[in-house]
């Protein structure tokens, strides 16, 4: 499959600034392994932080932000998976769980502990 993805209610592009995925519609058990791929595939290929544009993601489950976090959490050497810009509920989301503390996680607008 590779970086980009058209499904149904999932679309995933690549943005060149900063380095990264848009992600828009839905994530959820029908897509969420072309979701975990895409993302696993922008760690391998991109050097530094990845960025992650939520803006246009109208849900996402239990599952894809588990993923989000298990991504974070996977990465070394300083890198940061940043998630920005973000769609308001899945901000709240995020930091609802607690995965807002995720080592290797940063929210936009937020710094860095």
């Amino acid at each position: 499959m590779g970086l980009e993805f058209d499904g149904a209610l999932l679309r995933i592009r690549v943005t060149a600034e900063p380095p990264g995925l848009r992600v828009e519609g839905e994530v959820d058990l029908n897509n969420l392994a072309a979701f975990t791929e895409s993302l696993t595939e922008a760690v391998k290929r991109m050097p530094g932080d990845v960025h992650l544009d939520l803006a246009e993601l109208s849900f996402i489950d239990l599952a894809g932000l588990r993923v989000i976090a298990d991504t974070a959490t996977a990465l070394c050497d300083g890198r940061n998976l940043v998630l920005a810009p973000v769609a308001p509920h899945v901000h709240h989301l995020i930091k609802m769980i607690g995965w807002d503390a995720t080592p290797g996680l940063r929210l936009a607008g937020e710094e860095v502990s």
